[in-house]
């Protein structure tokens, strides 16, 4: 868990997001996690869907990891359900980056935002290659479909 090792050695402050800071079944497994060194953890509240709850919880950070992205244990019956907040969300965290002046960002994919198409037979993989949005499930479709937004705003 790379911010509780950044916690452990205090070369950085760290913030992160949950949608509701007094939830405590979102709350006390992080505590769980990061032990003794809760107490250094800043959280404050954000939303996928909330742009200015981004812009907000980015106002001065150096740098931003976002691994925040839908995933639901059983597909939803409405597909966008995933793929919107994991698409825009993922732009209002560049966005948001950008205004605040972050020097760097880094985004947590998955492999499942490049290996689903229909040669199943394909082991190399590079940046060129993207998964098959329509035959993906909803997730691996959220997934790629953010991926590239963040390609595609990152070439802007």
């Amino acid at each position: 868990m790379v911010c509780k090792m950044y916690l452990e050695d205090g070369s950085y402050r760290v913030r992160g997001t949950v949608r509701s800071t007094k939830n405590p079944k979102k709350i006390d497994p992080l505590k769980n996690a990061f032990g003794s060194h809760f107490d250094k953890l800043e959280l404050v509240e954000a939303d996928l869907n909330d742009k200015e709850s981004l812009i907000k919880a980015c106002q001065g950070a150096k740098y931003i990891v976002h691994t925040a992205s839908p995933f639901p244990l059983v597909a939803p019956k409405n597909e966008d359900d995933v793929v919107k907040p994991a698409v825009n969300g993922t732009l209002a965290i560049l966005e948001a980056a950008k205004l605040n002046k972050v020097k760097k960002v880094v985004i947590t994919s998955s492999c499942v935002s490049i290996y689903v198409t229909n040669d199943r037979s394909k082991v190399d993989f590079t940046r060129d290659d993207w998964s098959d949005p329509a035959i993906c499930s909803p997730y691996e479709k959220s997934k790629t479909l953010a991926e590239r937004a963040a390609w595609d705003f990152q070439k802007q």
